[in-house]
């Protein structure tokens, strides 16, 4: 009975604790965060009852009565270090960050050398983007405790999100050698050499990672940097070493199958593949895959023997059909390629493609009015047409002088697509290649009025503007969106590094452009503007280099000239990258 008097009691304490009526320690302010740490404790007890309440709401979520339970307890107890970790912690979890700064603070003022609730405050700085306070904070830890591997870790985790790349590979070097056996010290320190482009210095780091704790995903990544450099004997090691921890690895046997086939061992990767396929869940797939490598290398004879007995077994095989098809067309076989084209059926995921591919080979064969069959008919199938049949036959029109019916059949799409912004979006680059850039401007932005999102409209439309030197700052703002949503696509790079170009910010034009041309290696346009945006950067040497690239890939005679124009007007001291073609 007394210990459900208790109970009772407890319960009612907390409820009117919580209450706005609450009156704390007569003549103290009522509520806990008004309060400043005192020598003497009021009632440890009546603390100790509250945390254990807050616990136990945290526990099953109900986070707001534990909040409450947690700052009564330091009404209590206002020393209680224990109490303001763990209501700093819920604040934390619910989202009132700039309260648990506050709480984390009062803990440090109780003990100033505390590092535990220094790196907790550091970690809230980091989490609410405060860097240089966060970089503070573990700084100051480490002037204190220069051995806290954890701090370190943290520090130089925050200079690598912050891209000071330098001052994080100075923090990890650092815990490395003061940490000489740190799994997680190399680990860390071979991502950052990998972002940093030092791959020799990532290679390092990784192999010293797997000697202290080898594990099957640091292996993974490791090989994957091995093979991105082609130290190929070094990722085929460790393919081999888990192949041999596990047999069964599809993954491993199908990168070693890899490994071999890009250092030309091309027996050794059917070898690899068709041990693969013995163990595989589905042997179809991988033995399409050993057809595709023997395709790539050359091999047709053996592709084809293989793949009609793929399709004598299972005559609905559409990967092995599609395969066929090019390496009949890869033989010049065009009688055998169009016979199996016209076999695909419009269900088949390759069904579009084959009926371009086919209306293309009869347009290269001047037989026009068969490709234009082909794509009407398609066409006229309303359950299996698609956009891009309409494109191909207005393409096919315009490449006959037809503009008027080219630009019928887009009328004809409109209605047949309507509500489709990808209909304007294909009209707006067919009319671009018609050098009608009005025409195209137009309907990008008749896209976009009803699509504001459509990324590669935003990436026109706003490189137009670039193009034109008007609407900067706006065509910056389109260009930002459309690389938010394509952060891998070489020209929308390109396009954000050519608004910096025309804003005048020529080292952000440099670090975007750079990027471009590492994402479309091919572009010649991308190392011409990588070119002038060096020249503006007071680069020469590199504006040459970019030049020469640019000129290798140009086909066109008129941009050709453009770029010796551009090489010939650079001062011979700037040296020779290589001569202009």
């Amino acid at each position: 009975m007394l210990k459900r008097l208790l109970i009772v009691c407890g319960l009612a304490f907390c409820c009117l604790s919580c209450a706005p009526a609450i009156r704390g320690v007569a003549g103290q302010p009522p509520f806990a965060a008004d309060l400043e740490p005192y020598d003497e404790a009021v009632d440890r007890g009546c603390s100790y009852f509250n945390f254990l309440w807050g616990k136990s709401a945290e526990i099953e979520g109900r986070y707001d009565e534990a909040i409450c339970a947690y700052k009564q307890a330091l009404v209590c107890d206002r020393l209680a270090g224990h109490v303001m970790r763990s209501l700093a912690g819920l604040l934390v979890k619910t989202g009132q960050r700039e309260q648990a700064v506050e709480w984390v603070n009062r803990l440090i003022a109780l003990n100033p050398k505390d590092s535990e609730a220094r790196a907790l405050l550091g970690n809230l700085y980091s989490i609410m983007e405060r860097f240089d306070e966060a970089a503070k904070m573990y700084q100051a830890i480490l002037v204190d405790d220069p051995q806290n591997f954890n701090v370190r870790l943290l520090l130089g985790g925050l200079y690598a999100r912050m891209h000071d790349y330098e001052k994080a590979r100075q923090v990890l070097e650092k815990l490395a050698e003061i940490n000489p056996d740190s799994y997680a010290g190399y680990y860390y320190l071979a991502k950052l050499y990998q972002e940093m482009g030092l791959f020799d210095k990532a290679a390092e780091s990784f192999d010293k990672a797997l000697t202290l704790n080898w594990s099957p995903t640091l292996a993974y990544e490791a090989a994957e940097l091995y093979e991105q450099e082609k130290r190929y004997p070094e990722a085929i090691a460790i393919y081999h070493r888990l192949l041999e921890e596990d047999g069964s690895d599809e993954r491993a046997r199908g990168f070693l199958a890899n490994v071999y086939f890009r250092q030309g061992e091309v027996d050794k990767a059917i070898k690899e593949m068709e041990n693969l396929r013995d163990i595989s869940a589905n042997p179809a797939k991988v033995e399409l895959a050993i057809c595709r490598i023997l395709l790539d290398a050359g091999r047709r004879l053996d592709a084809v023997m293989r793949l009609n007995a793929i399709l004598k077994k299972d005559p609905h095989s559409d990967g092995a059909r599609a395969l066929l098809i090019l390496a009949y067309y890869q033989q010049g076989d065009i009688a055998a390629t169009k016979k199996l084209l016209k076999q695909v059926r419009p269900s088949s995921p390759a069904y579009e493609e084959s009926v371009i591919m086919l209306a293309r080979i009869m347009q290269e064969e001047r037989d026009f009015p068969g490709a234009e069959k082909v794509l009407r008919q398609a066409m006229a199938d309303k359950q299996n047409r698609r956009l891009n049949f309409y494109v191909a036959l207005a393409m096919l029109y315009a490449g006959q002088d037809k503009i008027d019916k080219a630009h019928g059949v887009f009328t004809q799409a409109f209605a047949d697509f309507p509500g489709n912004v990808e209909a304007n979006y294909e009209y707006a680059l067919f009319l671009h290649k018609l050098n009608d850039l009005a025409g195209a401007l137009h309907q990008m932005e008749e896209v976009l009025k009803r699509e504001p999102k459509h990324a590669k409209a935003l990436n026109y439309v706003g490189y137009t503007w670039a193009e034109e030197g008007r609407n900067l700052e706006e065509a910056k703002v389109y260009i930002e969106q459309a690389v938010a949503q394509l952060p891998k696509d070489g020209f929308v790079r390109d396009s954000m590094g050519w608004v910096y170009y025309q804003l005048g910010d020529f080292p952000a034009a440099v670090r975007e452009l750079e990027l471009a041309v590492a994402l479309s290696p091919d572009d010649p346009t991308i190392y011409e503007h990588l070119g002038d945006a060096y020249l503006k950067n007071n680069d020469s040497p590199r504006a040459r280099k970019a030049y020469v690239k640019s000129l290798e890939f140009y086909e066109e005679k008129d941009k050709k000239e453009a770029v010796r124009r551009k090489l010939e007007a650079l001062s011979p001291e700037d040296g020779q990258a290589g001569e202009a073609k």
